[in-house]
């Protein structure tokens, strides 16, 4: 089960990487998704920015 949630944390590194290069990061927001971009909401782009890198890193190494 070990190579199916390293698959997934590459696969979340590689979305966390084309957010950084877009600059727009989609996200559970109330009842829906969302997008926010980093030059429109800064305070809540970066936040989700190191949650997605950290479940990442978590889903590679941890689990």
């Amino acid at each position: 089960m070990k190579p199916v949630f390293q698959a997934l944390g590459v696969l979340l590194a590689l979305y966390v990487i084309y957010a950084l290069a877009n600059g727009t990061v989609y996200a559970k927001h109330r009842w829906s998704y969302k997008a926010f971009r980093r030059d429109e909401a800064p305070g809540t782009y970066w936040p989700i920015i190191v949650i997605y890198a950290g479940l990442s890193l978590a889903l590679y190494f941890v689990f």
